[in-house]
């Protein structure tokens, strides 16, 4: 098999002939047809990188499936347990913003701070923070409305993220973040 000995044009044959098997499972266990495309790349991906075991696979379209489901699942495991360590986040800052509601009121202090923080991020970040953590936009509508991949979008808010909390913890003690971010939880966390 070509693909094996690393022949790209026998790779992107592959990939054409193999594509729409891939996406159909994956839209089948996903739902979602971003969702979908970002598992067909990651199988592609695999299947490239493990190119030099494919002549001993015999069938080829039920490895396909398989490996397509498995970085589903894998994906589907990964989401649920980000979605476990923010409620345990959560439930860990419920004392501290009890706390800080009595000591520091409303909180437009911080709120201030963010709304900095906000300025200083690039649009597309900016745009990514702004869908999400403020109008409640799920990734995936948020990639539609800026018209590129829930990744892409994971990676602005990541970075925007990021550099939120790098300019707050820059302008206030790291105590007094936990205790404003508790209070901003609600409105922008």
């Amino acid at each position: 098999m070509r693909v094996a000995e690393g022949d790209h044009q026998a790779f992107a044959a592959l990939l054409l002939e193999y594509h729409p098997l891939a996406y159909r499972t994956a839209l089948k266990l996903t739902n979602d047809a971003w969702q979908a495309e970002d598992v067909v790349q990651e199988v592609f991906l695999k299947v490239w990188l493990k190119r030099s075991t494919l002549p001993q696979i015999e069938n080829f379209r039920a490895w396909l499936v398989t490996i397509t489901t498995h970085v589903i699942y894998d994906m589907l495991r990964k989401q649920h347990a980000e979605k476990g360590h923010l409620a345990s986040w959560i439930k860990e800052l419920e004392p501290l913003q009890q706390l800080s509601q009595q000591t520091m009121g409303e909180g437009n202090a911080f709120e201030e701070l963010v709304g900095q923080a906000v300025e200083r991020l690039s649009p597309k970040q900016r745009q990514a923070f702004s869908l999400i953590k403020k109008e409640g936009y799920s990734r995936e509508e948020a990639a539609k409305l800026m018209q590129v991949s829930p990744e892409t979008v994971k990676s602005h808010l990541d970075l925007a993220m990021r550099s939120i909390r790098a300019y707050c913890i820059s302008r206030i003690g790291l105590g007094v973040l936990l205790l404003t971010l508790a209070i901003a939880r609600q409105k922008y966390f």
